[in-house]
């Protein structure tokens, strides 16, 4: 039940509030110290993951179901832990060692917090603002804590934690906690978003650049842009130089800038980029954070791994990571690019933010999904982000979803059609103003909520050593 009820909480579904019920019955099933628990805990979250990764069978095969077995892993480590530590502050301890357990998910073998429990709260109007203080991590926190607090209504050996819960709650939905934030909103950049739909499948490079030029001149005769945002993979092959010059005449005739995500190719080595042109003016960003499976294979130095990828996917990923992430530099204005899946690393986002963006662009291939819940969870990760940094997320996808989201979560504009967002083409057209300053976390991170989480911890591992 509860693999199955966090499938809802999560996009596309976005019953948010799912998210602070769907573990009580799985902490309902677990026992004091209890080795189960561990099983109970990976049964419950392969079931999550298997489900809601549904979307990476067409990437990587069957490989998608070890990439659940992992993440569940971490379930049955959290359930084991909290039900081996004392009864007493067991509230705010889970939260404290789930919170830990999000900071490894996301470090550990190059990372994939995909699905964090706090991504669930994207659509949250009373709980999204604290991602401002605490990052996505602190949303998790408030899940775990909520699952707890519902566990332990009224009972007496929990009725502090519990007040203390609900006080935490009040004050995360009633305090104004963009007080903490320093933020300041400049000039703005008038964005143009293309989304042109195009068939990841049955590609040609030459026709799909005259596709989304096309689409880009019917509506930029209509109104004037400063810059125009296309899609990862708009030209899927590496660029050549025939194709830039042609594109430097583009933005000249319209005197606007473009950034294009394209393969590139520097000293025999290939990334996956983004292109800013604007005239005689080209900078490129690398890609720094690949894709496992899709982009390179972890321990792919080892032939049998290579041997064993090519059986069951087909192919073999070859790109290499870039080495610098800065942002470019656009009419005396920072913009942060980042490219696929790159805008579900918060710490991405912050060194950004540090390097002074002021507004970030996602240019994303997410045709790769097909027709299921993959792209809605990749764009519910710009409002987290957003969020986070105070600042405008610009989503551009090959196919997918395209859209805006404001600094506090909020969806601005989306393309569709007749209310369909996948598998459409279209443009939206935006202005976005430039922010500077930061927010809570943008200025200490995960610092904070790491000390307070080691300090709970540390006090019930205490607490279990004197018992025993």
């Amino acid at each position: 039940m509860s693999g199955i009820l966090f499938v809802f909480a999560f996009p596309p579904f976005d019953i948010w509030q799912l998210a602070f019920l769907s573990l009580v019955p799985l902490l309902m099933a677990a026992k004091e110290d209890d080795g189960k628990n561990f099983f109970l805990g990976v049964i419950s979250g392969f079931l999550f993951y298997s489900i809601s990764f549904s979307w990476l069978y067409r990437l990587a095969g069957p490989i998608y179901f070890l990439i659940a077995l992992y993440l569940s892993i971490y379930w049955g480590i959290f359930l084991y832990l909290i039900f081996g530590l004392p009864e007493r502050g067991r509230i705010f301890t889970a939260g404290a060692v789930w919170f830990l357990l999000e900071i490894i998910v996301s470090y550990l073998l190059t990372g994939f917090p995909w699905l964090l429990l706090g991504l669930s709260q994207w659509k949250n109007p009373y709980l999204i603002k604290m991602a401002g203080m605490t990052g996505i991590y602190g949303l998790s926190f408030l899940v775990i804590l909520g699952n707890f607090t519902i566990l332990y209504s009224f009972r007496k050996r929990y009725l502090l934690s519990w007040i203390i819960s609900l006080a935490v709650f009040a004050a995360v939905i009633f305090f104004p906690l963009s007080s903490f934030s320093s933020l300041h909103y400049g000039e703005n950049l008038k964005i143009m978003v293309v989304q042109p739909n195009i068939d990841t499948l049955n590609r040609s490079s030459v026709k799909d650049i005259e596709k989304i030029k096309a689409i880009t001149l019917e509506y930029i005769r209509k109104e004037k842009v400063d810059i125009i945002i296309w899609p990862e993979g708009i030209y899927p092959d590496i660029i050549t130089s025939d194709i830039i010059d042609d594109l430097k005449k583009f933005t000249l005739q319209l005197n606007t800038g473009l950034i294009l995500g394209t393969f590139t190719e520097q000293d025999g080595k290939m990334y996956n980029s983004a292109i800013l042109i604007e005239g005689e003016d080209i900078q490129i960003y690398n890609k720094t954070h690949l894709v496992p499976y899709g982009e390179f294979i972890p321990g792919g130095r080892m032939k049998a791994i290579n041997r064993i990828f090519e059986r069951m996917a087909g192919y073999i990923p070859h790109l290499k990571r870039g080495s610098e992430l800065t942002p470019f530099s656009f009419r005396d204005k920072k913009i942060g690019v980042l490219v696929c899946f790159e805008n579900i690393f918060p710490e991405i986002t912050a060194t950004l933010t540090e390097e002074d963006a002021g507004v970030f662009i996602v240019i994303t291939n997410d045709g790769w999904f097909g027709n299921s819940s993959g792209p809605y969870q990749h764009f519910a990760h710009n409002s987290i982000r957003a969020v986070e940094t105070g600042r405008y997320f610009v989503q551009s996808s090959l196919t997918g979803i395209s859209g805006v989201v404001s600094p506090d979560g909020t969806v601005e504009d989306i393309v569709n059609s007749d209310g369909n967002f996948l598998f459409v083409d279209g443009v939206s057209v935006c202005n976005i103003p430039m922010i500077k300053g930061k927010t809570f976390y943008s200025s200490f991170g995960d610092i904070p909520l790491f000390i307070l989480s080691v300090l709970i911890t540390g006090v019930a591992i205490c607490k279990k050593t004197w018992k025993n």
